[in-house]
Parts: structure tokens; C-alpha cells; sequence
């Protein structure tokens, strides 16, 4: 029976709280086995405020149990984003202490940096009696981003990206003790103007995996303001360049779009993620209509976890983006299904807690079409068009219209030149949640979703006879293999 109410079901395999409003991910750290998600939250509501950290934690990426909340916002002071980093407990080896730093925001209109610590874990924390620790007396002065890295002599040092966010800017600072902060440089304004610069890091990255060429990824997240905002609301970015220790050099003149979809802002990295690799998760809304989204009793959302790497594409250095962990094996132990299009759509049905993935030659099937239905005359569309090599994703209908008159949208992204190879499609429709991965993670689109709480009738068809090949998965089931009724109408 499909959902009439107008709310979307909870994801299944994505983080969302119990109950009430979370927004920018926080303070993600791996400690011991564990990944520790803190978040802005509300304690008290399903509307933005009060805000505090959040707090959850997985073995894997996948089941997360959520805890206490772990800062809280008091008179006078709410806690907003910042970062987390693991260090060595003096005198403890089987211990970390956990050093948090976060964004005072005083009801003053004054934001300025302050440090917590904990020692049991990350589920205790106290902070620091000489906070805040860095402030310069401004009033958009935020999102501290706290990152290892080596001097110019091969010392240790930590670093701390911070925003101006209304000038456009990253302020880097340095501190041999993670207590006494001097600023060494200022990055930016850069790009468009009309917007706010939030939630930065930096990662180090090797281009095509070769050690030889490491360069390092900035992320940002921008969001317009002003009298007349841009209706696409939020965004994430990125750009590529050097980084010293001190001064960060762009390579590029302007910035990349990192995700093209209208849900994907505030992503930053884990730290102390094994293996040293960036693993970023993102929150999963847009604040052009964040405060009505119809979901409760909670509302907000993290996106799948994904591995960052850089590529050559076309002549360029890309970021790639790729699930982690559990989407792959999922897909790995479904059976994938040869079918060949134009004769008649492939009609079937998912759960809506689903992975699909698809590969095809585009010479061969010629314009290829996804479709969703779902209540209320809702749709999902992803199209890609061979002539123009541009891939869409459009969501509109009765229930997309009533979220907010923006909500309804058409993204689209130009593919990668991929050469001989077929085109590969990764689709993770999670509830409200639709990620989309091309060409092995080189663009991505991630947009929210309303189809309702009923099972998602699905059509895949192309202009051409040639065939495609077909996996799909359903990680609530423990073996994640195809339903024997999606066998069936696959033939």
C-alpha cells in the first residue's frame, strides 16, 4: 500500500537521527575500530536550532547506533560545525584522546573557535575553560577543519582551515600543540559571487594512484544569499592544487563542481580513516528547502560514504568518487541480467531500498531511460542521450511540486569521453535518498526524492535493440540478490 500522507519513508542504509533536525556532518574521526559521526543537530525539534552535536557510530559504515548528544548548545552559545582528530592518550596505549574543535556561535552575532576533548571514546566531552581558542572578533567566522600534515623540515604540524564565509575565503592556520594558533595564509575569494563559503578540507591525493603525484584536493561547500538568491540553492566544490603546509595554490582558476545534484552539501573528510584514504560523507538536503522536507519524526539525512581518488579524465585531474564497503559487495553477489532494449521497456519493481547498476553501449542502444513512479503521479527520470553525452536526472510530479516550488529540477552532468569502454551506471535509491555514480565514480548526482513508502515501479528502455546488462540488489535482504519477482519479469 503506498504512502498517502505525503512523508517519505525512513532510508535503510543510509544514517538518519531518531527523531528530530540534522544538517552538516561533524567531527568525523575512526577511533579503535569505530567510525564516529558527530552532526548539527537540534535536541529539541524538527526545525533547524539550538544547534549541537549529534552523535553516532559504526563498525562499518552501515548499522550506526546513535548516542547521547554529545556537545550541547547553553545560553548564550550554540555549537556549530567543526572537527574532530585522534591523537595518542599520554600515558595510555590502548587509548586516543579525541580533541574536538568546534564553532562557538554567540548570541552577539560573534563566531569565533573552540577545542573539547574527551577521553572514553568521544561520548564525554569537556570543553576547554580558555575558549574560545582562535577568534578574530567577525561574525561569519567559522567551520574549523583540523588536518595533519609535515613542514617545510619533515615536522609534524597541524593545520586548521576555517571560513570567512561571507568574503569567499579560507583562512589556514598552524600549531605545533593543537592549543596556540597563528594564521599563515588566506586562500580565495574565488568564483562566483552571491554566495557563502562553508565546511572546507583539504586531502592529499595521488593522481592515478602514483605516489610520485600527490596533490591536494580542496572541498568547499557554497551557498547563495543575498536579496535574490540562485533557486538551485546549495553546493558542494572543489579545486585542485599544491599545499606546503602553509599556503594553498590553486591549479585551476575557478571551481569544479563536485556533486551535480541539487542534495549534496557540507561533505568533509574522516580522520585517522585506515589506510590513510578520504573517505567523505556529505548531508543530504538543500537549504533552499531543507525546512520542508516532508519526513518525521525526523528530518536530514548523510549520504552513502565515499572514497575519494583522483584521475586523469580528458586531459584533466578529476575527483572520483566511490561508494564504500557494503555497496560493492551487494552488487558483487546480485546476478546480473543481459536484456535487450527497444522491442519493449523492461518493467519491474524495487523495494525502493535498492541498488541498480547498469552498463551498455551507447552506439548500440542509443538514448537509454530509467524511470521511478511512484505515489501522487511522481517520477524520477535518468536519461542519457549518446549525440550530446549528457546525463539528466529529473524529478518532478504532483508530490515533488507540493515539497516547494523549487524542488521539482532537472540536473545534468557531460560524461566523460569513455572511449571503447561501455558506459557503466551506479543508482542507489534509498527511500528519499537517489545517488548516481558514472563512469566508475567521475560525475555524480545526487538528488532527494519523494515516491512514497510503497514499492517503486521501474522502466528501463532504449531507442536502439542493443542489449545492456542489468545487476540489482536489495541490502535489507541479507544476501543482497535480486527478488525472484524482478528474475521473473527480467526473463
Amino acid at each position: 500500500m503506498r504512502d498517502t500522507n505525503g512523508h517519505v519513508p525512513r532510508p535503510r542504509f543510509h544514517f538518519t537521527p531518531e527523531r528530530n533536525w540534522m544538517n552538516d556532518p561533524n567531527g568525523l574521526v575512526y577511533d579503535r575500530g569505530l567510525w564516529h559521526l558527530y552532526f548539527q543537530y537540534n535536541p529539541e525539534g524538527t526545525d533547524w536550532g539550538n544547534m549541537s552535536w549529534g552523535h553516532a557510530t559504526s563498525p562499518d559504515l552501515r548499522h550506526w547506533t546513535e548516542h547521547e548528544v554529545a556537545l550541547r548548545y547553553r545560553d548564550g552559545e550554540q555549537v556549530f560545525s567543526g572537527s574532530v582528530v585522534a591523537t595518542p592518550a599520554d600515558g595510555e596505549t590502548d587509548a586516543s584522546l579525541l580533541t574536538a574543535f568546534y564553532t562557538s556561535a554567540y548570541d552577539d552575532d560573534h563566531q569565533a573557535q573552540s577545542l573539547a576533548t574527551s577521553r572514553d571514546g568521544g561520548y564525554t566531552w569537556h570543553s576547554d575553560p580558555q575558549n574560545p581558542v582562535v577568534d578574530r572578533g567577525t561574525s561569519a567566522f567559522r567551520d574549523p577543519k583540523v588536518i595533519r600534515v609535515t613542514d617545510a623540515d619533515g615536522a609534524p604540524l597541524w593545520v586548521m582551515l576555517t571560513v570567512e564565509a561571507d568574503d569567499r575565503q579560507v583562512l589556514f592556520f598552524s600549531s605545533p600543540d593543537l592549543r596556540l594558533w597563528k594564521h599563515v595564509s588566506t586562500f580565495g575569494p574565488l568564483g562566483e559571487t552571491g554566495v557563502v563559503w562553508e565546511c572546507p578540507d583539504l586531502v592529499p591525493l595521488a593522481v592515478d594512484g602514483d605516489p610520485d603525484d600527490v596533490r591536494w584536493v580542496l572541498l568547499l561547500s557554497t551557498n547563495p544569499v543575498g536579496d535574490d538568491p540562485d533557486p538551485d540553492g546549495s553546493s558542494m566544490h572543489y579545486v585542485v592544487g599544491s599545499f606546503d603546509g602553509a599556503v594553498f595554490r590553486s591549479d585551476a582558476a575557478g571551481l569544479t563542481r563536485l556533486d551535480h545534484g541539487r542534495d549534496f552539501y557540507a561533505g568533509v573528510t574522516f580522520d585517522s580513516a585506515p589506510g590513510g584514504e578520504a573517505v567523505m560523507l556529505a548531508w543530504m538536503s538543500n537549504w533552499r528547502y531543507a525546512a520542508a522536507f516532508p519526513s518525521s519524526p525526523w528530518r536530514g539525512a548523510m549520504s552513502l560514504p565515499r572514497r575519494l581518488s583522483l584521475r586523469s579524465v580528458d586531459g584533466e585531474v578529476r575527483l572520483v568518487q566511490h561508494p564504500m564497503g557494503f555497496v560493492g559487495e551487494m552488487l558483487a553477489g546480485a546476478v546480473p541480467s543481459t536484456v535487450f532494449g527497444a522491442t519493449s521497456p523492461a518493467e519491474f519493481t524495487l523495494s525502493g531500498h535498492s541498488l541498480v547498476e547498469l552498463a551498455w553501449d551507447p552506439a548500440g542502444t542509443g538514448t537509454l531511460r530509467v524511470q521511478f513512479r511512484g505515489y501522487a503521479d511522481a517520477l524520477v527520470e535518468l536519461r542519457h542521450d549518446p549525440s550530446s553525452n549528457v546525463l539528466s536526472v529529473t524529478r518532478r510530479g504532483a508530490a515533488m511540486e507540493a515539497v516547494h516550488p523549487d524542488f521539482p529540477a532537472t540536473s545534468t552532468v557531460e560524461l566523460p569521453d569513455n572511449g571503447d569502454r561501455p558506459l557503466r551506471l551506479l543508482m542507489s535509491l534509498d527511500g528519499p535518498l537517489l545517488e548516481v555514480f558514472a563512469c566508475d565514480g567521475e560525475a555524480t548526482i545526487s538528488n532527494l526524492v519523494v515516491l512514497g513508502a510503497g514499492p517503486v515501479a521501474t522502466t528501463l528502455a532504449t531507442e536502439l535493440h542493443g542489449p545492456f546488462s542489468l545487476t540489482v540488489a536489495e541490502p535489507h535482504d541479507a544476501e543482497g540478490r535480486a527478488s525472484p519477482a524482478l528474475s521473473a519479469a527480467l526473463g
